[in-house]
């Protein structure tokens, strides 16, 4: 049996809505082992949940992590030596391997390396790495020892936050009453995601037959999805460029819809009791986990017609309003 370490390195470089699972693992990491140090470098999104969580005692900011990545991923991993020198590491969990994280584990830092059971394959390693899931978290850490028996993302959005999107709302020019409807796109404009025009049609859509409101979010850091959605959107949508961690997660819970490519927005929508349309793959292992986290599959996302979440969409605005005048 492995001595408990003094202190672990836990790397994810999966983008922002792959990796929030992260956040429950570490929480079950620091459970048991509650006098380990525990330093997480993952992107700038989970870093900020970690820390206003307090999950983790460090956070290394990777940034923005982009899908498929060229030289913006090496600079990245060059901060992320120079960082991992400081303190001397025994154990290195690596969620989401790549042939940089590999290097760094073993050469710099010289600890034990511990990522998934099935190795990625070596282009997978040579590229991008594997999209990380559930799966790659809990078997990461059953080989330290530790059982992931829950897997919620646990985010508690404080009081102030939802204050400050309130007084957003009411500076947009907001009266109260209309629906909101957020948009998020996690990978916009790759060929991955469903395209950023359906996000704007299905926008001016629903703002034209409901009076929506829709807010446009980008990831922790990042402003590629509002900069490229904004111009098809209606004059009234409010576009959150950059937002705070915590801000996107307020207005995901606020929301009376969210519409999303992302896995792990549409749990975070869940895990908040927000109808969610979730677009996906069709070999994508997602599953629904209410009548109010819908998903809408295609051979890619790329197939999966506007009209199709367009109608979706006004089943569950709707049911979302008789729910709230029946409890009236």
């Amino acid at each position: 049996m492995q001595p408990t370490p003094r202190a672990i390195l836990a790397i994810d470089t999966a983008p922002f809505a792959d990796s929030l699972m992260l956040l429950a693992a570490i929480r079950a990491l620091r459970i048991a082992m509650p006098q380990t140090f525990v330093a997480v470098a993952a992107a700038t999104g989970v870093s900020e949940l970690l820390m206003a969580a307090r999950l983790a005692d460090e956070t290394i900011d990777l940034g923005v992590i982009k899908p498929h990545e060229g030289g913006d991923g090496l600079k990245r991993l060059l901060r992320l030596f120079k960082r991992a020198r400081r303190r001397d590491y025994d154990l290195v969990l690596d969620f989401s391997p790549k042939l940089d994280t590999q290097v760094l584990s073993r050469l710099v830092v010289r600890a034990r390396t511990v990522m998934p059971t099935r190795l990625p394959r070596l282009l997978e390693l040579l590229t991008r790495g594997p999209r990380n899931g559930g799966g790659s978290y809990e078997s990461v850490l059953r080989q330290v020892g530790v059982e992931l028996r829950d897997e919620r993302l646990g985010i508690i959005v404080p009081s102030e936050e939802h204050g400050q999107f309130e007084k957003l709302l009411e500076r947009s020019g907001s009266r109260g009453g209309e629906p909101l409807v957020a948009l998020y796109a996690a990978a916009a404009g790759h060929e991955s995601g469903w395209p950023v025009s359906a996000f704007g049609e299905i926008g001016q859509r629903l703002t034209n037959a409901f009076s929506a409101r829709v807010v446009a979010l980008s990831e922790p850091g990042d402003q590629s999805f509002t900069t490229a959605v904004g111009p098809l959107l209606p004059k009234s949508a409010i576009k959150l460029a950059a937002p705070r961690a915590l801000q996107l997660a307020a207005t995901v819970a606020r929301a009376s819809l969210v519409v999303t490519d992302a896995s792990g927005v549409a749990r975070m929508a869940t895990e908040a009791g927000t109808p969610v349309i979730e677009i996906v793959e069709n070999q994508s292992a997602a599953r629904s986990a209410s009548d109010f986290h819908r998903l809408v599959r295609g051979t890619s996302r790329l197939r999966v017609s506007a009209d199709e979440v367009y109608e979706l969409a006004c089943t569950l605005i709707q049911a979302s309003r008789s729910a709230q005048l029946f409890q009236s």
